[in-house]
C-alpha cells in the first residue's frame, strides 16, 4: 500500500483554496467537478505520486452522494485519505477475503484543459474504523494528477488515532500495509491529523472524530 492523497473538505471551495494559500503560500489548482456526486475539487502537489485534495460541495449540482457526506461540515477539516494497493479488483478481492464489503465505483472528471481523467475507487465497508481506513484508487491508464500540480508542500506525517490501534493497524496491514508517512497510535477517541511542511513552517490539519454515527467518508480524485 502507498499513500496517494489526503482530503481536506469543507462547505465551500473558495475558502478552502484561500486557507491553503494563506497557510502554505502555495496556490491550489482547480481540478474539476465530480458530476453526479455533487462535489468539486482543487489540488496541491505533495511530491511525486502524492497530492492534497480540497473537496467541497458543488452548488451547481444540487446535491449528490459525496456532497451528502461533507454537508455536515461547518469548517475545513481533514476528511480521510486515499491509498494505492493494486488494481481495484485486487483490493476488492482482498477486502472480501477479510469478511468486509468492498464497493467499487468508476469515476471521471474533465480537467480545465478539457482532457478527461478516468479512475476507479474502492470503498471498504464492514469495519469499525470509519475514515481512518482509506478508500483505494486505481488510476488505470490515467496520468497521475500530481505530475501537473504546483509544488512547495510535503506531507511529513499522517497520524491515525483510535482506542483499538492494534486492530486498526492489523486491518491496514491485511489490506496492503501501513505506508509511509502514516502512523497508527492509540488514543481515547478516533482522530486523524496531517502535518504539512512548506517553506517557512509547518501546518497541522485535523479531522473530526471518526464516530460510527457520523456520515461515511467519501472519496474523489
Amino acid at each position: 500500500m502507498t499513500l496517494d492523497h489526503i482530503l481536506i473538505a469543507g462547505p465551500e471551495l473558495e475558502p478552502l483554496e484561500a486557507l491553503v494559500r494563506e497557510r502554505t503560500g502555495v496556490t491550489p489548482v482547480r481540478g474539476g467537478r465530480h458530476l453526479g456526486h455533487g462535489t468539486q475539487n482543487a489540488m496541491v502537489g505533495l511530491g511525486t505520486g502524492h497530492y492534497l485534495e480540497l473537496l467541497a460541495v458543488d452548488p451547481a449540482q444540487g446535491g449528490g452522494p459525496f456532497a451528502a457526506t461533507i454537508a455536515h461540515l461547518r469548517a475545513p477539516a481533514l476528511h480521510t485519505w486515499c491509498a494505492l494497493a493494486g488494481t481495484a479488483a485486487t483490493v476488492a478481492e482482498r477486502a472480501r477475503a477479510l469478511g468486509l464489503t468492498p464497493r467499487r465505483e468508476r469515476m471521471q472528471r474533465r480537467r480545465p484543459d478539457r482532457s478527461m481523467l478516468v479512475w476507479e475507487l474502492v470503498f471498504v465497508d464492514g469495519h469499525p474504523y470509519g475514515p481512518l481506513v482509506p478508500f483505494f484508487i486505481d488510476w488505470q491508464k490515467s496520468k497521475h494528477p500530481s505530475a501537473a500540480l504546483p509544488r512547495g508542500v510535503t506531507l511529513s506525517s499522517l497520524v491515525l488515532t483510535h482506542p483499538d490501534a492494534d486492530g486498526l493497524s492489523a486491518l491496514l496491514t491485511s489490506l496492503g500495509g501501513v505506508p509511509e508517512p502514516v502512523r497508527v497510535e492509540r488514543g481515547e477517541a478516533p482522530g486523524i491529523a496531517a502535518e504539512l511542511r512548506f517553506e517557512g513552517g509547518t501546518w497541522t490539519v485535523e479531522g473530526p472524530a471518526a464516530d460510527a454515527g457520523d456520515p461515511p467518508a467519501s472519496g474523489s480524485a
